[in-house]
């Protein structure tokens, strides 16, 4: 049997709310068992804090120009600092020791075309305060996982398909299967007779988080009930379909949250304007799955929680199932899964989790029909 490690893994997604964690013990293939997941939340000052550097960023080159800056010394130290308070409670409370720690940081800016991404965290900080903690001294890190997969050709994300993979094995799901993160961009895995593919496909939540804060001051749509109040503007939404399928000339797409912005709908009402929004994931969803040859949908990310965009997805003929529903790593009790809440909130976290194992054994982390890279490739540096 392969060895077994316990690693750690970070993701701070573009909602830019907090941080979420897991730890599982993998031989970085088939073997998955989870120990637990766990949830940092910001405070206030810092959610500001990293939404003001974006907001200065609209190009490659503004990027490379803030990352020389004070203010993001300061503000990757901090956030760092955000990454060891979560790590080190986590594993204090688990009880567990873990050999690698994939630390993802928060995406500033990402932008294949000029093959280049930026995620923000100072692996070296972390690995420094590590130290000062004797039980995670020996821990390795394994950061930067995007940018071997640009520089050889690749779109460098979506990089959680090889774990979405994992876990249909694990599952023994064998009928084609098509996993949807709903994250701030919604992505795809698409696995059919041993085969998988993967792309971004459009806006998950992020215009309808931006939508929700510009319009009603909150920070997303709880459980979709402002969308479910307002009336989808076909005219509207149709329309943007029609010009992301448009803009979609290669069948592997990476999005930053900057490629999309709220100027077709600021025309509607607050409500109609957010279920427009809704429909709008939710068909950009259908239109990839429309042609495939598919048995079943399994939704997970924040965007599941959102009953607009649920309602809309299960109006078309395609058997829609939470990855909740799966219960992957439910305890077993007297011959019955105990279910495990909130699972599908965790999705990236144990991605990354499992890709700082594959990374440490170099294996591969991307491939071409996951990122369209040039050969299927390694990814993540080590310290």
């Amino acid at each position: 049997m392969s060895k077994i490690y316990t690693s750690l893994g970070t993701m701070s997604g573009t909602s830019l709310d907090g941080i979420d964690f897991s730890i599982i013990e993998t031989d970085g293939e088939d073997y998955i068992s989870l120990r637990g997941n766990h949830y940092l939340e910001f405070l206030n000052n810092l959610k500001q804090k990293i939404r003001n550097i974006k907001s200065k960023i609209t190009c490659t080159n503004d990027c490379k120009k803030i990352v020389k800056s004070q203010e993001y010394k300061e503000l990757s130290a901090e956030i760092t600092m955000a990454h060891l308070e979560g790590i080190r409670n986590f594993v204090l409370y688990k009880d567990c020791l873990p050999a690698v720690i994939g630390f993802h940081g928060i995406t500033l800016w990402h932008k294949p075309t000029d093959r280049y991404t930026h995620q923000i965290g100072d692996a070296k900080l972390l690995k420094k305060s590590l130290a000062n903690y004797f039980n995670l001294k020996n821990t390795e890190i394994v950061f930067n996982f995007r940018e071997n997969d640009i520089l050889n050709g690749g779109q460098g994300a979506p990089l959680t398909p090889l774990y979405h993979q994992a876990i249909l094995k694990h599952s023994k799901i064998i009928d084609s299967s098509l996993i949807v993160n709903i994250g701030g961009i919604t992505n795809v895995t698409y696995t059919n007779r041993g085969k998988i593919f993967s792309t971004d496909i459009g806006p998950g939540n992020c215009l309808i988080n931006e939508w929700i804060k510009n319009n009603f001051n909150k920070d997303f749509d709880k459980d979709g009930k402002i969308s479910l109040e307002g009336k989808v503007n076909l005219n509207i939404a149709n329309i943007f379909l029609y010009n992301l399928k448009e803009s979609q000339k290669n069948n592997n797409i990476s999005y930053d949250t900057s490629d999309f912005n709220l100027l077709e709908f600021n025309s509607l009402s607050p409500e109609n304007g957010a279920a427009t929004l809704s429909f709008v994931t939710a068909k950009a969803i259908l239109n990839f799955a429309k042609d495939l040859d598919l048995k079943r949908i399994i939704i997970c990310g924040g965007g599941r929680h959102n009953k607009a965009i649920l309602n809309n997805l299960k109006k078309d003929k395609f058997n829609i199932s939470s990855i909740d529903d799966l219960n992957l790593f439910g305890e077993i009790v007297d011959g019955e899964r105990l279910l495990v809440l909130g699972q599908g909130d965790f999705i990236e976290s144990q991605a990354f989790a499992y890709l700082a194992v594959r990374s440490k054994l170099k294996k591969n982390i991307s491939l071409p029909t996951t990122t369209g890279v040039k050969l299927p490739s390694t990814g993540g540096k080590i310290i």
